[in-house]
């Protein structure tokens, strides 16, 4: 059988066979060529080369001078029109995810061999669509602040804001980091018991967090719990994010709020690369922190003829702990086999470290020693690792056929995963320094393994027919660990500091614990294992034709 007709076949089982919704990682151009009368110029060649292209693309326009290109990676592109009889044309423009700009050429008579270059066109909009979508390209990314991942450029699009209380706003008083524990349950909370793991949730187009979609390389990554975006991504990693925030195609139909879809970086015929590193620390943060309202742990409800009073409000002021985080990484993409085969890797790893002292010698409740007054102050300490991993393979089989492979790893392991509240700056009563130190010992920690897998091929079977097929996997687990599981537990319901035997002989030291102690951190909510898996496929079919009443384009697929 002919190679056209075998890979027909195979798209064909595709649309079959393949259920899951559509993935818009391309963008695609069209247009007219016409002379200086008006009239239309059939059979004009049209090339579009660009760096991040395999190779280049050439088409003829039809009877009515119409081209149009499909399945184009965004980025920067030159265009060039020739036609016997008439000078070349030439343009630039930036195609962005998810657009089908028109772009129209009039050529002027002359030689071939003249090229008129066109540097001030109007702008390209694609007219094709009535979906709102804002593109955050490269220019944005380098030069407008933001945050360490993507998550954070979110809000640059109309109707989309950070929502506080769409996350956890309980974040680790005394730093500037986040809860790194997420909704997939930890040593003080069951698995879906908890919200989004950031302090902050996104809401668009009026839409809750959970009723966004969040897609890296056009698959989802929600959260299967919660619906939060549970899968960030390095800006180093990163070529565009589109966010759709109304008149979002049928095949989002699960998704009330808004679509965020990531476009990762790709290789390109000229090797480039980068080594960066990002630091913060306390001593780059502000001096005093903001107070936290809270009852005083000292006061109690008071007894009036009309009921009872709340206990006592303060404001808390936390001690600043000893933080920081350090982000080195490397990128680095190029040709494996020139105009062939393009593939790029990057690594950047999240290092983040708390250091916290609580005095367990400060006064309780009437002034008395805590249980723990012996220690004095104990240092406590968090460090969280999460390391990501990208690498990414485009090939050209043919100038019609192009397939690719792309990997997004991520895995965070946390040391210390319970913390106790820190010691007032004003002096105030810390409650943790009545409970006992092993409750936030170091060796008690999660780890959360997230990876996305996606491949793809594109196979233009004719210059009207284009095919698609994409296949993703999403996996992320969860679990504690340092948590007993075996061997004896042991309680204390009674106070027996100062406590004897028969003889009158005082106990040993070991037995005399206050009530309430353990001998070992114990948790009800120990997750040993919380696994969400996502297999996603799509396959498409879509056929376009100028002529009668305009251009028609029919686009169907499988969901």
């Amino acid at each position: 059988m002919r190679f056209s007709k075998v890979v027909g076949i195979f798209f064909a089982s595709l649309l079959l066979i393949l259920s899951a919704a559509a993935q818009e990682t391309t963008a695609g151009l069209q247009g007219t060529v016409k002379d200086q009368s008006g009239g239309v110029v059939p059979n004009a060649k049209v090339v579009v080369i660009a760096a991040t292209l395999v190779g280049e693309k050439t088409i003829s326009t039809d009877a009515s001078g119409y081209y149009r290109f499909a399945n184009l990676p965004p980025g920067d592109y030159t265009i060039t029109v020739t036609a016997d009889g008439f000078s070349s044309e030439k343009r630039e423009l930036t195609l962005e995810v998810g657009h089908l700009p028109s772009v129209d050429f009039v050529l002027q008579v002359g030689k071939a061999s003249e090229v008129v270059e066109v540097t001030s066109a109007t702008p390209v909009i694609d007219v094709t669509t009535n979906v709102t979508t804002t593109n955050v390209t490269q220019d944005v990314v380098n030069y407008v602040p933001h945050g360490t991942s993507f998550q954070s450029v979110i809000q640059f699009a109309p109707a989309a804001r950070n929502e506080p209380l769409m996350g956890n706003t309980t974040s680790m008083a005394g730093t500037s980091f986040n809860v790194a524990a997420p909704g997939n349950g930890n040593g003080s909370s069951q698995a879906g018991a908890t919200v989004n793991g950031n302090t902050y949730g996104f809401s668009v187009a009026g839409g809750a967090d959970s009723e966004n979609s969040y897609l890296v390389e056009g698959q989802e990554t929600a959260n299967l719990i919660g619906g939060f975006s549970h899968t960030n991504v390095p800006f180093d990693f990163v070529d565009e994010v589109e966010i759709k925030n109304s008149g979002i195609q049928a095949e989002h139909g699960g998704a009330l709020g808004g679509v965020v879809n990531v476009i990762m970086k790709k290789g390109t015929n000229e090797y480039h690369g980068a080594v960066f590193a990002q630091l913060e620390n306390d001593a780059l943060d502000a001096n005093q922190l903001p107070p936290i309202a809270q009852y005083n742990p000292l006061s109690s409800q008071a007894t009036t003829p009309w009921g009872l009073l709340d206990p006592q409000f303060q404001e808390y002021v936390s001690k600043k702990d000893h933080v920081s985080q350090l982000l080195p990484g490397f990128t680095f993409g190029g040709p494996i086999l020139k105009d062939r085969i393009f593939g790029f890797v990057g690594f950047n790893p999240w290092i983040q470290n708390d250091e916290r002292g609580v005095n367990y010698a400060q006064p309780g409740a009437g002034g008395l020693p805590g249980p723990y007054a012996n220690l004095g102050v104990v240092d406590f300490s968090q460090n969280t690792r999460t390391y990501y991993t990208n690498a990414r393979v485009d090939i050209a089989v043919t100038q019609k056929l192009r397939l690719f492979t792309s990997w997004l790893y991520q895995l965070q392991k946390q040391y210390g995963e319970n913390l106790p509240s820190p010691d007032s700056a004003n002096g105030q009563y810390n409650p943790s320094s009545a409970i006992a130190p092993s409750t936030y010992s170091h060796s008690l920690g999660y780890t959360a393994p997230n990876s996305t897998t996606n491949v793809g091929a594109d196979y233009a079977l004719t210059p009207r027919l284009i095919l698609t097929g994409r296949f993703g996997y999403y996996f992320e687990n969860y679990h504690d660990f340092g948590f007993p599981t075996t061997g004896a537990l042991t309680a204390w319901d009674t106070n027996g500091v100062g406590a004897t035997d028969v003889f009158g002989n005082p106990l040993p030291a070991s037995l005399q614990q206050p009530l309430g102690y353990t001998n070992v951190a114990n948790t009800n909510s120990f997750t040993v294992r919380n696994a969400n898996k996502a297999i996603q496929g799509d396959a498409n079919a879509a056929w376009f034709k100028s002529g009668w009443l305009g251009t028609h384009n029919l686009n169907s697929g499988i969901s």
